[in-house]
């Protein structure tokens, strides 16, 4: 039971932080941080793959966590809120550390810091209005998803997978309306 539950507290963690994380990648202005992003994303990805059976690779979350760290250095670069990068790079790291050494934090404190982390975004852009809302329904929707983790995980994740996925292009669009045109 201890394996289901860390398996699902893996996936919430990885949904929370690839959706959000795309409102980061999409004003990415240039290959080198885009390749920062995707190491992290990478990393962060890497849960989908455990949970489907797949041998976590240290080097590729360590990989992660650098990426991590030189994406906030670059913090400047990026035409996003401060806070809001400072809480994205606090959610994966905690994301990363999660998988990596099993250093967890609760469900609810990784989903307040979420909301924390977003309010910043709509603060910061007028183009984010309604984030805190979207984010909350994102969790919830997360939740009641993970309320039948237990009877069948793989089906379970993969839902969560494809969900996850269409939360992201809200999350682009929140940064770069004209997305909105190209993303259904």
């Amino acid at each position: 039971m201890q394996d289901l539950a860390r398996d699902a507290a893996l996936a919430y963690d990885a949904s929370v932080v690839l959706r959000i994380g795309s409102a980061v990648f999409v004003v990415c202005p240039d290959e080198r941080l885009q390749s920062l992003y995707y190491r992290v994303d990478g990393g962060v990805r890497c849960v989908w793959r455990h949970l489907r059976g797949s041998e976590i690779h240290p080097r590729l979350l360590q990989e992660a966590e650098e990426a991590n760290r030189k994406l906030w250095e670059q913090a400047s670069a990026l035409p996003l809120p401060e806070e809001f990068l400072a809480g994205y790079r606090d959610l994966a790291a905690a994301a990363l550390a999660h998988l990596d050494r099993d250093e967890a934090m609760s469900r609810d404190e990784i989903s307040a810091y979420a909301i924390e982390t977003v309010g910043f975004l709509e603060a910061g852009l007028d183009t984010a209005a309604g984030a805190v809302v979207f984010e909350r329904s994102c969790q919830a929707a997360t939740e009641s998803l993970l309320e039948v983790w237990a009877e069948d995980p793989p089906s379970t994740m993969r839902r969560l997978r494809r969900e996850t996925d269409v939360w992201a292009l809200a999350y682009q669009r929140f940064v770069r309306p004209e997305l909105g045109r190209y993303h259904g």
